[in-house]
Parts: C-alpha cells; structure tokens; sequence
C-alpha cells in the first residue's frame, strides 16, 4: 500500500469525522500533523490513527463525565488550552458524541468572553490540566458554571485499543446541524458568536477544490496543495482557536492531506520567527534520518510558512533572517491584517513567492487566482489579490474625502448552484435567505491590471469627526508603523473635532517622548492626508503597553479608546 492515498478523498457532502476514521483505517501510520516534542526537545508526527483513537476517547469521555447528545446540536461546551492537538480532537469527539464547541479567543477580557458563552449558553468549561488565567476569572463570575478538566495530550494520543464510538450521523440528514461555534473578531466591540455547521464545511471544501481557469492558478493551494498533491507541509503560527487555526488543524488535512507544522511556543515577533527557525532545523534533521525515501529526497522541508503580519515585518528588518528563511522555504504567506509596503517589498524581493491569506470567519479563505508561474515582486503585485471568478464579487465605490484611487467595498453575490460544480459561496450557508453580503472589506484596483486589487481597510474602521467629515485611517497608520522606532499605532478621530494619535515606541519606552525625527516623518504622512485628518504634533498620546489584540492579531479599537479615555479626553480638554 502506498503511504498516502495517490488522490484525497473528496470532502464534499461529508462529515468530517468519517473522513479522518476512514484514513486511520486504511493509511493508520500516515502523519496528520507535527507538534514540538515534550519540554521543546524535536518534534513529534502524530498519525491519523492517534487523531481517531484520541476522538473516539474524548467521545467516551463526553459521554462518562456530561452525556451523550440527546437532542440535535447537544450541548456547546468552552475550551481554551495550549495550541496543541486538543483543539482538533475535542472539534471531532464532541460532534460525534452529539455535541459542539466553542472556541474563545483567551486574548479578550473576562466581560467579553461571558457575554459570548452566555449567547451560547454553554454551561461547561472544559480546560487543560493548567488552565489560563482567564478561565479562572469566568469561573469566578460564573459560579454555576461547570468545570472539568480534560485527558492530558499523551493520554489521548496513547489511547491504544480504544473501542470505536458509534457514529452514523450522515450529511444528509445532519448537515444543518453545527460543526463548531467560533467567533468574530471583536475589533469595534464585543466578539459574536459565528456557528458553523457542516454545510458550511461542504462549501469550504467545495471552495479548496474549484479549478482555475486556463493559465492561472490558485493562489492558496501554496498552503494546502491540491487532492493530487504528494503530500504538502505548512508551517502554521496561527492559533486553533481562530478561523485560520480550524482550517490549519483540521479542514486542510481532512479535506486535501496537507501536514500543518506547528512551532515550538513564542510570543513575540522575533520570538516568533525564532521558532519558525528552530522549527525547520528540527525538521531537517527528521527528514535525514526518515526511512521514507520520497521524505528523504525532498527539496524542502515546508512547501510554505504562514505568518501573522508582525512576524513579517520583524523579516523585513532583518535581513539576515529573512535570507535563512528564503534558503529553506520556497513561500511566504500572511493573514489577519495589513503590512507596511515596505515590509511586503522587502521580503517579496528575497522570497518570491509572497501570498495575502485573505480570509473571513465566515467565509473561510477567499479563492484567488494569478497567472501561472506570475512573478509578485514585481510591480508591487505581491499586495493585490485578484479574487476566483467563482467567487462571484462586485466592487462598489464609497465615499471617501481622501485624494487619489478609487476605492470600493467588495460585494459577494450568491452563486444560483448551477456553474463550478455547484459551489455556493460559504457565506451563504450562514445568511441563508440573503441574495448579497457586503463584506465591509475596502480596496483600491490596481493601476494598470484590472482584475488586480489591493486592500485598503475596512469600512467599520471608517473615523467620522464632529464635522461629518470621513476618513479612512488604514493606510495612514500603515506609513506611520513603517517609521523607525514605531512598533504600534491607531488613528482617533470619530466624534471628535479633529484628529488624534495613539503611539507605541519599539522597547516600550513612552518616557523616550515624540523627538523631532519622529515628528517629521509623522509630518510626511500628514502631507497625503485631507486636513481635517492630519495630527498635530500636541495630540500624540504615547504610551508604553501593548496594544490590546483580537484573536487574529488586529487591534481592539473600541477597547483601546476605552482604556486610553482619560488621556484622549486630556488631549482634547
């Protein structure tokens, strides 16, 4: 038998525990992910027979410590751990014990996390053997709330001899039923509930496999491959409890046979990358030491690494990392926000191949499409994106006083099921009686190639001054976070009579002050920018904490104009 089916199994139409039972059974051996070993020594390859016996114990478990799902959809239950394979073997046994999770980001506040699990009403907490901090704070507010801790990961992996759980719930007569509750990305308020149903996954997988049309190709399969591929590894710094971390840990392996990679823990950018480093290191000596020739005998360790923007821009200031990432990586992707386009220069130029992930909780990764062998550091192309015809998206303008391109909000308009092998765009499977969804997402067309366009913000990021007058601030803070010294910025204006500055200086150091290089490159950004909208030089507030973050690395606007109120309110006396 060869070690991995020669074509994936078509995900459509299924449900995705029988998908991984069914490669457990006839690949066992065949890897499904690899994680850091125990205490950061190598790594460790956990197969699809581990990921099985561990669902079917988890599913056992469900059933011992709360019960199983009597009605449809059960019960929803709250899980915050360590990024490890938990998240995808709690995903699968609570769908096949009859019930759901709900995945919070553990980045949020207290208040927002209660007020998300009561829109569920989830009633258990499940948590590792060390639970966050966080979780112990909703626990203290909500006391009814039941608590149980969970098998530990070598538990659940050495679960030798499991019996199977049953599960014979089809698409058919299920596929309405919820997969898995994740949530949005609070960037202007509290987060909100996204329940994603097993629908919803058929048209993601039916998304993962649309064809591109003659002479072009699909951009994102860089990440995930193709059902024909030899076997693709991606090396994920995304966390399982956001969007981009379901599809990493369980849409991409179960529906295409991708092998994600996960690194060994970090927290900052360059700590980040650190990994990514060590990470691939470990992995050389792993494929040396394979007894599997093809493994042995392959170019590259990863076919691609997927960054937060943070980490990208921490590459594009040094340089001698980004030269040691090019030698061993073959490409470069990125997701969950913007990045200067300096930064995007720079590492375009040295690594080639450069992808914008663009993505949406509720859409999942958007197909996009380039011309067949297209050089992206060219032309600035590596930040344009130019979306599957499949995709079925129309571009309105919206009033902008800002000089220069037009800019449009991306509209998709649901497929009628009849052309692309019926795909209907994910979305739709959430708003089902909707004809058109505005994505609120904003973007410039590309000067000379029409199909090209490059995102510009979004509308809810949109400031409105006291006078009425609008602006978009994304790509102003943009050219300000490229200043040196800057590590973090956020425009403040709406509601008030003109324009402030929230700054954070690289080390943190607030006490440093605004010094006159700084202002004048601050001064440069104010030229493009309408008047009402430019910063004065006494309405900068610098100050010397992180800035608070969703769960996709985007900043907590509403958040953090309520944690710096008192010294905007000074500003503006």
């Amino acid at each position: 038998m060869s070690p991995r089916p020669p074509v994936w199994p078509q995900g459509t139409k299924q449900l995705l525990p029988h998908i991984l039972f069914t490669i457990a059974k006839d690949y066992p051996s065949l890897t499904y992910a690899i994680f850091p070993a125990k205490e950061g020594k190598g790594l460790r390859n956990v197969s699809y027979r581990e990921v099985a016996n561990a669902v079917h114990e988890v599913a056992w478990w469900i059933e011992e410590n709360i019960g199983a799902g009597t009605k449809i959809g059960g019960q929803t239950f709250v899980y915050m751990g360590p990024n490890d394979i938990r998240y995808a073997v709690l995903c699968l046994g609570s769908i096949v014990a009859g019930h759901k999770m709900l995945f919070p980001s553990p980045r949020y506040g207290a208040p927002a996390l209660i007020k998300l699990i009561d829109s569920v009403d989830a009633k258990v907490m499940l948590t590792p053997e060390i639970a966050l901090p966080i979780t112990s704070e909703i626990l203290q507010e909500k006391p009814q709330m039941q608590s149980l801790q969970i098998p530990t990961v070598d538990q659940l992996l050495g679960a030798e001899g499991v019996q199977a759980y049953p599960f014979t719930k089809t698409f058919e007569q299920h596929g309405h039923e919820q997969f898995v509750c994740l949530h949005t990305s609070g960037t202007t308020g509290f987060p909100k509930k996204i329940p994603l149903t097993h629908e919803w996954i058929h048209h993601a997988a039916v998304s993962l496999y649309l064809p591109p049309p003659t002479g072009y190709e699909k951009t994102e399969e860089m990440l995930y491959g193709t059902r024909t591929s030899a076997g693709t590894r991606s090396l994920f710094l995304f966390p399982p409890f956001h969007s981009s971390g379901l599809f990493g840990m369980i849409l991409f392996p179960l529906l295409s046979g991708m092998t994600p990679v996960y690194p060994h823990p970090w927290t900052t950018p360059a700590e980040g990358i650190e990994a990514v480093l060590a990470t691939l290191c470990d992995l050389a000596i792993q494929q040396q030491q394979s007894d599997n020739e093809p493994t042995k005998q392959a170019k590259h360790v990863v076919d691609s690494v997927t960054l937060p923007p943070p980490c990208i821009e921490h590459l594009a200031k040094h340089p001698s990392l980004l030269t040691t990432l090019a030698k061993q990586v073959p490409a470069v992707a990125w997701g969950g926000g913007s990045i200067t386009p300096s930064a995007g220069a720079t590492v375009a130029s040295t690594m080639r191949n450069i992808l914008n992930g663009f993505a949406s909780t509720e859409m999942g990764i958007w197909p996009c499409i380039r011309p067949t062998h297209a050089d992206v550091s060219v032309d600035g192309l590596w930040e344009y994106l130019c979306p599957h015809p499949a995709l079925n998206m129309r571009f309105d303008p919206v009033p902008t006083a800002d000089s220069g391109a037009l800019v449009c909000e991306a509209v998709i308009q649901r497929n009628d099921g009849t052309q692309w092998d019926g795909y209907v765009q994910p979305i739709f499977a959430l708003h089902t009686r909707e004809t058109e969804i505005r994505t609120g997402d904003l973007f410039v067309r590309h000067p000379a190639q029409q199909d090209m366009w490059r995102h510009y913000g979004r509308t809810d990021d949109m400031l409105v001054f006291l006078s009425n007058e609008k602006f978009y601030p994304g790509v102003a803070e943009i050219r300000i976070s490229a200043l040196p010294r800057v590590a973090e910025v956020m425009l403040v204006g709406t509601r008030r009579p003109k324009a402030a500055l929230l700054l954070r200086l690289e080390g943190g150091d607030a006490g440093a002050g605004l010094d006159d290089d700084l202002w004048t490159g601050i001064e440069g950004v104010n030229v493009g920018l309408p008047v009402y909208a430019r910063v004065e030089r006494g309405m900068v507030v610098i100050v010397d904490t992180p800035f608070l973050k969703t769960a996709k690395g985007s900043v907590q606007k509403k958040a953090m104009l309520e944690r710096y109120e008192k010294e905007l309110d000074a500003l503006y006396g």
